[in-house]
């Protein structure tokens, strides 16, 4: 699986950002997954505009399940429950993207939960 430099769309191999990794594109341009905050960020990864409207309901999603993580009344079953039907939907979106959506996602959930549920 590529992902897409958003400076110059090059395509870089998905296993070079494991471990926190950046990588420097030939064009110059740092890329960091950690630095995909925004939905626009998440959607210059993505090569047509039918897959940015997909990247942008997944992140849409995404939101949503970090407001849960936040609200410590929301049970951590619902939180389990709405992760996997993200992770779902992600593989009927995108079924070659499923490691890029572990990488920011998951990451950022866990991330989260470390911080304000333990």
């Amino acid at each position: 699986m590529a992902i897409r430099c958003p400076k110059c769309g090059q395509e870089h191999d998905v296993a070079l950002f494991q471990f926190d990794r950046k990588i420097r594109c030939t064009c110059g341009k740092e890329l960091d997954l950690s630095l995909i905050e925004t939905i626009k960020d998440f959607e210059r990864y993505f090569e047509s505009v039918e897959e940015q409207e997909k990247a942008r309901e997944i992140q849409q999603e995404a939101s949503r399940i970090c407001q849960m993580i936040l609200d410590e009344n929301c049970p951590e079953v619902d939180i389990e429950i709405a992760k996997a039907k993200l992770k779902d939907r992600v593989v009927e979106l995108f079924p070659d993207k499923l490691s890029l959506y572990e990488m920011i996602y998951e990451a950022r959930f866990k991330r989260l939960w470390e911080q304000f549920r333990r």
